[in-house]
C-alpha cells in the first residue's frame, strides 16, 4: 500500500474508534483508496444517501490524527500496522460485520486454526481447572488460543497455551503501549517471545476505556474458528463475544457449570440455546471438520488417556483411581482403596516424581 493511503486509513481508523466502520469499508472496497473519502467524500456519500451533517466533523477529527508520527513510533517499538487493504490482513476478519480498519500487531499473526477461549474474570477452582486443561491440550496439538488478556479465564488460557509450547494471541482494548491489566505486561511479552502476538485496533496511547472491551470482542471471535465460553454470568463480556461469534457464523461452545453458581448462568444459558457442550479438548476436536485439521496432531489428545506409566503396582492403582474420578483427595483414595495414609503419601510422591499427578485445591488430579 502507498504510504499516502496508509496515512489516510490510519486517520480514518482513529476517527472511527468508537463507530461502525461499514460505510468506510464499502467505499474503500469500491475505490481501493482511503484518500477519496477526504478528497471526494461528500460527493460519494451524497450518491449513496449516507451524507450527514456529522461528516465534516468526522473528517476534521480524522485530519487531527498525526499518522506519520504514529507510523514512526510503531517502527521504533517494532509494532506492525496491518490495514484492511494489506495482503496480510486476516481473511477471517474481512468477512465480519464492522471489521477493524487497522490492526496494530506486536509479534507474529500467522494464519493458524484458532479457538477463542473467554470467560469470567473471577473463575471458580472448577473454571481454573477446566480452562487450564483445555487450553493446554488444544495448544499442545497445534491449535492457536485467542483471548483478551483480561484477568481470570483469559489469563489462564494464555498461560497454559504458553506452558504447552503453543501459540496464543491476545486482543486488547487499549493501545499496545498501554497493556491492560498492567499486571499482565510480562505475560504479553511472553506471548510475543513464544511466537504469538498482542493485537489492538486502537492507536498507541489509547486509554483502556470500559467501552473498548465489548467492541474488541468481535475481533477475538472473528479471528477464531469457534468460541469457547468458560464461566460467566448473563451480562458477562464473554457472552458478548459469543453473540459476535454467532453473528459471524462461527460455532459457539460452552463448558457446563453448577446450577447454583451465578458464574454458570451464562454458559448454561448458551447450552440451553444450542451452544455445543464441551467437557474437554476432545469435544472441541470432534466439532472441527477433518478438512480444517491439516497440520493439527490430534493423536496427542489421546496420549494422556492411553499413557502407560512406569510405576509400582499400588502407585498404578492409585493413578487409575484418580484418572477415573478426575480428581481425588487423600482421604477418598484411602477409603476407597483401603490403603493406609502413610502408604498413600509414599505412592503419591512416586507419581509426583514421575510427573503424572499434581495437587490442586486439596485434591490430586492427572497432570497433562
Amino acid at each position: 500500500m502507498e504510504i499516502k493511503e496508509k496515512i489516510h486509513i490510519l486517520k480514518l481508523n482513529y476517527a472511527l474508534n468508537y463507530s461502525n466502520t461499514d460505510w468506510v469499508i464499502d467505499i474503500i472496497e469500491k475505490y481501493k483508496k482511503p484518500s477519496v473519502i477526504f478528497e471526494n467524500g461528500r460527493d460519494i456519500l451524497s450518491q449513496t444517501e449516507l451524507l450527514s451533517e456529522r461528516f465534516d466533523k468526522f473528517i476534521d477529527v480524522a485530519k487531527e490524527f498525526d499518522a506519520e508520527k504514529e507510523i514512526a513510533e510503531c517502527e521504533k517499538k517494532k509494532i506492525k500496522i496491518i490495514t484492511y487493504l494489506d495482503e496480510d490482513y486476516p481473511e477471517s476478519l474481512k468477512n465480519i460485520s464492522n471489521p477493524p480498519l487497522a490492526l496494530y500487531v506486536y509479534g507474529d499473526i500467522k494464519n493458524v486454526l484458532s479457538i477463542s477461549i473467554v470467560g469470567t474474570r473471577q473463575p471458580s477452582d472448577y473454571g481454573v481447572k477446566i480452562c487450564g486443561e483445555i487450553s493446554y491440550e488444544i495448544s499442545r496439538i497445534g491449535l492457536r488460543v485467542v483471548s483478551g488478556l483480561a484477568r481470570g479465564i483469559d489469563t489462564i488460557a494464555h498461560k497454559n497455551a504458553i506452558k504447552a509450547k503453543g501459540v496464543t494471541v491476545a486482543v486488547i482494548g487499549s493501545g499496545l503501549d498501554r497493556i491492560y491489566p498492567p499486571e499482565n505486561k510480562e505475560l504479553a511479552k511472553k506471548i510475543v517471545e513464544t511466537g504469538g502476538s498482542v493485537i489492538s485496533e486502537y492507536p498507541l496511547s489509547s486509554t483502556p476505556f470500559k467501552t473498548n472491551f465489548p467492541r474488541r470482542n468481535r475481533i477475538i471471535s472473528g479471528l477464531s474458528f469457534a468460541t469457547l465460553v468458560i464461566e460467566g454470568d448473563y451480562n458477562s463480556g464473554a457472552l458478548i463475544t459469543a453473540r459476535y461469534a454467532l453473528e459471524q457464523g462461527r460455532d459457539v461452545m460452552a463448558v457446563p457449570g453448577r446450577v447454583d453458581s451465578r458464574y454458570s448462568n451464562g454458559t448454561n444459558k448458551l447450552i440451553k440455546e444450542g451452544a455445543y457442550l464441551v467437557r474437554n479438548a476432545k469435544d472441541i476436536i470432534e466439532l472441527i471438520p477433518s478438512s480444517e485439521l491439516f497440520g493439527i496432531d490430534i493423536n496427542k489428545i489421546y496420549e494422556s488417556e492411553n499413557k502407560e506409566i512406569k510405576a509400582s503396582h499400588n502407585a498404578s492403582i492409585i493413578y487409575e483411581f484418580i484418572k477415573n474420578r478426575k480428581e481425588a483427595s487423600i482421604d477418598e483414595i484411602s477409603t476407597n482403596l483401603n490403603i493406609s495414609l502413610n502408604e498413600i503419601f509414599a505412592y503419591i510422591f512416586e507419581l509426583e516424581s514421575l510427573g503424572v499427578v499434581e495437587l490442586f485445591a486439596g485434591k490430586y488430579r492427572i497432570k497433562f
